[in-house]
């Protein structure tokens, strides 16, 4: 049997990752969105302190993340097949960690801007890599399970954003009532320091040669395939896209309606919410994951995701009645566990209804796609319709509710038109 030039026989180099390996991925993804999802912790004392709109908030929370992020995740296409890439991992890890930094110490709104661009330039290439690495070394069986744990590292770090960011206020507050610094730059600080150990654990860990039984398709083999299926492709897009932005509009602004219309103190706020996701988000991915693989190709994907965004649409249009902040959070948490589900379904549907050339390179513009609909475009839209509310009252939550509902029913609708294109590409790839 031939071995490779390190001496490693076939089968070494196609073992499938670990159970710890798994988790360390999914760790890494859980410390990215920690550090994406900060600024919703922060955003009360950001629009006091600094004097913000809700439109500059949402600015910040959205477009000035989601626009590199989409170019450096297009940009790092190349490095997939790379024989380094937990170092590349780490390499990410510590890209964003200085991107927290910067915002810490930003003398300006412009600066905020651009410390957020720096987060997800540095953050775009590690999803991508991570979950190709899950895609290409998890057994077709229980690759929608593994891809539901990676995921849900993403659900726990926006909780964990909100947990640890809301006790660390509350301890700053505590011990530095009046600091040399504001609190939410001490907070940068504070939830910098944690992915120097990530970085460690990622560089240590193991360099395996990437699987190439076939040569990786082009962006032109890409777009002749969607060319020869656009309805199916624009109707499952447009499942995912809705998704993706419920679930990050949602997390972006909860915070600040519990302290705005619900009179919680900001750290009171962050706790709440983040207490309530984490328990409910979690359980949104891995009943996804569950439920597509014990699926199979019997039922599509396609009705998990609609199934999810007709109990998200209820639970949205409540929030601006809620009578209690524990009302208030426990139907935002809810309306979080929904479009997760959602989310995830469509993320795990997609791998099987693609040819195998296709699969890493799809799967990367899918993930462009899903951040400038949902992270680029939520966010930012509920704080713009804010602003137009004016001061006071429900706005914010009538905001996000008109915002979501407007993403979430045609996704629902299109989810429900998708199943049939989604069996039609899964039956062509059987077949190939």
């Amino acid at each position: 049997m031939a071995a490779h030039a390190d001496g490693r026989t076939p089968e070494a180099a196609t073992a499938p990752l670990s159970l710890a390996v798994i988790l360390l991925l999914a760790l890494g993804h859980c410390a990215a969105f920690v550090d994406r999802n900060l600024p919703a912790t922060a955003a009360p004392l950001l629009k006091a302190d600094l004097g913000l709109s809700d439109g500059q908030i949402g600015l910040l929370q959205g477009p000035a993340f989601a626009v590199l992020y989409a170019v450096g995740m297009l940009a790092t296409a190349p490095l997939a097949r790379s024989r380094h890439r937990f170092r590349l991992l780490a390499a990410c890890v510590a890209g964003w960690a200085l991107g927290m930094v910067a915002f810490a110490v930003a003398p300006s709104f412009e600066a905020l801007v651009a410390s957020r661009a720096l987060v997800g330039l540095a953050q775009a290439a590690f999803v991508p890599l991570a979950l190709g690495l899950i895609v290409e070394r998890t057994p077709a069986m229980r690759r929608a399970r593994s891809i539901a744990a990676f995921t849900a590292g993403s659900v726990l770090g926006r909780s964990l954003a909100l947990l640890g960011g809301g006790l660390a206020l509350a301890l700053l507050l505590y011990w530095l009532p009046t600091p040399a610094m504001e609190h939410w730059r001490l907070l940068f600080l504070v939830m910098a320091a944690p992915n120097l150990l990530l970085i460690l654990l990622l560089w240590r860990c193991r360099e395996r040669e990437p699987l190439a039984p076939e040569p990786a398709a082009s962006l032109r083999a890409i777009l002749v395939w969607l060319r020869a299926r656009p309805a199916a492709a624009a109707l499952y897009l447009c499942g995912a896209g809705g998704s993706v932005l419920v679930v990050q509009s949602v997390g972006a602004w909860a915070p600040s309606i519990l302290n705005r219309e619900q009179h919680l103190p900001p750290a009171q706020a962050a706790l709440a919410f983040g207490a309530a996701l984490a328990l409910a988000s979690p359980l949104g991915h891995f009943i996804a994951g569950m439920l597509v693989d014990r699926s199979g190709v019997r039922v599509a994907p396609t009705r998990v995701v609609a199934a999810g965004l007709l109990l998200a649409i209820p639970l949205l249009l409540a929030v601006p009645y809620a009578g209690s902040a524990a009302t208030a959070c426990a139907l935002l948490a809810l309306a979080s566990f929904a479009g997760g589900a959602a989310a995830v379904a469509s993320l795990a549907g997609l791998p099987p209804a693609l040819p195998a050339p296709l699969r890493g390179p799809a799967v990367r513009l899918f993930l462009v796609f899903i951040t400038v609909a949902g992270v680029g475009l939520g966010p930012f839209a509920a704080g713009l319709v804010s602003d137009s509310f004016g001061e006071g009252g429900r706005g914010l939550s009538q905001a996000l509710c008109l915002v979501c509902l407007a993403a979430a029913i045609p996704a629902l609708l299109a989810a429900l038109r998708a199943g049939s294109g989604w069996h039609r590409a899964v039956a062509e790839v059987a077949s190939a």
